[in-house]
Parts: C-alpha cells; sequence; structure tokens
C-alpha cells in the first residue's frame, strides 16, 4: 500500500452492489462492534455484526493507492455472481478507514462549459474538415472542460484531473454563431478514476453525446513524468 486508504460512499456506489446496502451499511458502521484485522498488507478480514447477536465474516482487498477495492467477499452473498458489495463490506470498508470519506464527488454531479461557434473553432479552421460547422475536436474539447468543472471543488491542493478516455458521436453540425452546451454527469467513480457521461446541444437540440474518462492525479508528479518523455 501506497496511500491511506480513503474510499468514498461513490466508490461503493459504483462497484455491482445490492440495492440499500450501501445506506444500511453505514447504519452497521456507526453503530459499531466491526472487528478487523489486517491479514495482509491492504487485505482484511472482519466480523460484521448482523443480527440477533450474529455476525457475518467479511474481508476485503484494497487498490494499491487505497482509494478503491480490488476484491470484497462475504458469507451472506458467497452464492451470488460478481461479489456484490453488501452492508457488511460497506461497514468493514468504513471501519477499516476509520469513517466517511468527505468529499463533494457524487453520482449523478454535473456541470457544464459553453461556447459559441466562431470561424476560430469550426472544422474548417481546426484543420478536421473543410466545412465551417463547430469542429468535432473542439466539441470533445468542450465536453471535457465541463468533466473538468464537474470535479474543481472535489480535488486536494496540489491535484489535477487528467483525460484518459473518451468515446462520443458528433450527431449534428451547428452552424456558425450557434450557442453550444457541454454537459458532464458523474457516472461512475473507481478511486481517483472517473467515468461521466457527456453531452452536448445546440439551440436546435444534441449535436453529441458519449462517456469520458478523467484521472485525478498529482500535478507536480504528472508533469515530472511528463518532463521524463522528452
Amino acid at each position: 500500500m501506497t496511500g491511506k486508504i480513503a474510499v468514498t460512499l461513490a466508490t461503493l456506489e459504483s462497484h455491482n452492489h445490492i440495492i440499500g446496502d450501501i445506506e444500511r451499511g453505514v447504519k452497521i458502521f456507526e453503530r459499531g462492534g466491526v472487528e478487523f484485522l489486517e491479514h495482509e498488507p491492504g487485505e482484511y478480514v472482519g466480523h460484521v455484526p448482523h443480527k440477533r447477536g450474529e455476525s457475518k465474516t467479511a474481508s476485503v482487498k484494497f487498490s494499491r493507492d487505497g482509494r478503491d477495492i480490488e476484491y470484497n467477499f462475504c458469507h451472506c452473498t458467497w452464492r451470488l455472481e460478481n461479489s456484490p458489495v453488501c452492508r457488511h463490506v460497506v461497514a468493514l470498508v468504513l471501519a477499516i478507514q476509520g469513517g466517511i470519506v468527505n468529499t463533494e464527488l457524487t453520482l449523478g454531479k454535473s456541470a457544464s462549459a459553453v461556447t459559441k461557434v466562431t470561424e476560430h473553432n469550426t472544422a474548417h479552421a481546426v484543420g478536421s474538415g473543410s466545412t465551417h460547422v463547430f469542429a468535432t475536436p473542439m466539441m470533445i474539447a468542450l465536453m471535457e472542460s465541463a468533466a473538468r468543472k464537474c470535479l474543481a471543488g472535489c480535488l486536494s491542493e496540489g491535484q489535477t484531473s487528467v483525460g484518459t478516455q473518451i468515446s462520443v458521436e458528433h450527431t449534428a453540425a451547428s452552424p456558425l454563431g450557434a450557442e453550444v452546451t457541454a454537459t458532464a454527469t458523474v457516472e461512475r467513480v473507481f478511486g481517483s478514476r472517473i467515468e461521466f457521461i457527456v453531452t452536448a446541444l445546440d439551440g436546435s437540440g444534441e449535436i453529441g453525446k458519449g462517456r469520458h474518462t478523467r484521472a485525478i492525479v498529482d500535478a507536480a508528479r504528472f508533469m515530472t513524468k511528463a518532463s521524463e518523455r522528452r
């Protein structure tokens, strides 16, 4: 493990989980009584209160940076596929890390970015085509800008977010003078990896849609690694 364990509720919700068990797990944790031990670095086994004085045995393995879970198991779900996160796993994770991580990053959080189509951001101007309509690369950049804005209030000092993947359709052309709005909505959170649904609209309706992934990184370390590629 290279960092402290800090798994957010949004990350737990993003994993395959039993509906309603995130909230139930929080309540179990708050009542106390969860016992655990570290079996291997980053791997924990615990006994979580159940009902009528009984307990369930659960285990969890954290990612190297401590921001996500790589594996989880509980006796109450061992017959189910894909090891869903249950209430006992949630309570165990919260007990191990000492509580709920305070963050503004939640599923469904969204932000938008707006621009106007001018001669400077057309397909002809940026070299992606010959027409004087909003360029696909500029639509993608606007979507990334919206996603970056969505994460702005969720970063610690010294952190930034970088785009790692995007897959979009450009479905309609926007002429000169049109106002384009891109919106990014958090769909899933896996530690420092954030997945968004992105859309773009002009005054006549939708012009693009897709998915985008960003990673939260240490800005100085990121730039150092980038410089080493010279």
